[in-house]
């Protein structure tokens, strides 16, 4: 706890805390050793003087967090850092050891709920059964930068095994891994009236990878996905095919728009920031647009978007369902994290198996089990798994690559 106010926990110290934090029996005596810590001077006595304000400071996050945590909890209801205050009125009646003593009390419950709310957290939004630890251990790791290059003739670059420097050629455009990793397209000034040269980039389960296309555009592309693209873009667009899920900041060239394809679904651009996830095992084709503005299309279905909207479509439908996602969500995986909103569990379990190339099956009915919390992806699966369990909701076995998902039963 003293590491944690210092800003000087280690990610598994962390976790350690976390768990820790969610098992109920341990509350009483942490909510103490809080207070005992923030009870030394180093912690009540700020140089700041007006200690009013620095607390007013602390109650306004931690309120806020929490109202963060409990929005769309049924069962909770939001109390404002306002509410939590007393009148002014009573302070003045309070002698100064009194006061000391209640900004000791409320700052300990101020840093409670702060850590309650900061740490990587899995909760859900019912009643909270006895925690189940995870068995098995597993040592299954989590993805990395990886991809292969499919080049026109059909030959394939590994590409998380290739150097830095020029690693092919397709006609005249060089393919360059850089040094951080990425892959570019440089094309010199060639005979634009040449037959077209495709390339895929391929990202396995586990893996994702960067790339810069001929014209300068970047694409993340995450786990189980590949990108078919031109080694040079010529005629009046700029045509890419997707499948699985990438991010997209487009360079701009209003004389030429940019056009996703994927699964039936277009987007067309000309200068933006948008992410498209269309995997075959997910129910719908999302399109998120960041910034800038896009037109998507199925069939006779057309949306204009505007900046922080998602459309969706699944199957034949014929029309776009347009709503306003939390772009952290949608974005967790390019910054490295899962993050999850009320999220079920086989969506959850989808991800988890795309990234740590596992195999996913349910016993049992795990329908309406949902969660919220985010963590990084950089951790072993089995740490994972451990801080879900303690929600106390499911429960997993692994044998070899196969997760068994299984609801708990509550007596």
């Amino acid at each position: 706890m003293e590491k944690y106010l210092g800003n000087g926990l280690t990610p598994e110290e962390s976790r350690r805390l976390q768990v820790l934090m969610q098992t109920e029996h341990t509350g009483p005596a942490l909510e103490e050793m809080i207070a005992g810590i923030l009870a030394e001077n180093r912690y009540t006595t700020p140089p700041d003087p007006d200690l009013q304000q620095q607390f007013d400071k602390v109650m306004a996050t931690a309120a806020l967090r929490q109202a963060l945590v409990r929005r769309d909890d049924p069962g909770e209801t939001d109390i404002t850092a306002q509410q939590a205050m007393p009148e002014e009125d009573d302070l003045r009646h309070l002698s100064r050891k009194n006061i000391r003593a209640f900004y000791r009390t409320m700052a300990a419950a101020a840093v409670l709920a702060c850590i309650l709310a900061g740490i990587y957290t899995w909760r859900y939004y019912y009643v909270q059964p006895k925690t189940l630890v995870l068995k098995k251990s597993t040592e299954i790791k989590p993805g990395g930068h990886k991809a292969e290059l499919i080049l026109a003739d059909g030959s394939t670059i590994v590409l998380d095994e290739a150097g830095a420097g020029t690693v092919g050629q397709q006609g005249s455009t060089k393919i360059i891994k850089l040094d951080s990793g990425r892959l570019a397209y440089h094309a010199a000034n060639g005979n634009s009236n040449a037959a077209p040269e495709y390339n895929t980039i391929r990202t396995p389960k586990g893996g994702q990878y960067q790339v810069v296309l001929p014209d300068g555009s970047q694409v993340w592309m995450n786990a189980a996905s590949s990108l078919k693209f031109p080694v040079a873009f010529t005629g009046n667009s700029r045509t890419v095919m997707l499948s699985g899920e990438a991010y997209f900041e487009i360079a701009q060239h209003a004389e030429k728009p940019f056009i996703v394809q994927t699964s039936g679904i277009e987007v067309k651009v000309l200068g933006t920031q948008f992410n498209v996830m269309a995997y075959a095992d997910e129910a719908s084709i999302k399109t998120t647009l960041l910034e800038g503005a896009v037109r998507v299309t199925q069939g006779a279905a057309t949306v204009m978007m505007k900046p922080g909207q998602q459309a969706s479509i699944a199957g034949k439908e014929d029309r776009f369902l347009i709503t306003h996602p939390e772009m952290e969500e949608v974005m967790a995986w390019k910054e490295g994290q899962f993050r999850f909103r009320k999220a079920e569990i086989p969506v959850i379990m989808r991800q988890i198996a795309r990234w740590y190339d596992v195999e996913i099956e349910y016993k049992g009915d795990v329908s309406g089990i949902r969660m919220y919390g985010s963590m990084t992806r950089k951790e072993n699966i089995g740490q994972l798994l451990e801080l879900m369990e303690q929600t106390g909701r499911v429960h997993f076995t692994i044998n070899g690559n196969r997760i068994t998902v299984m609801p708990v039963t509550i007596n």
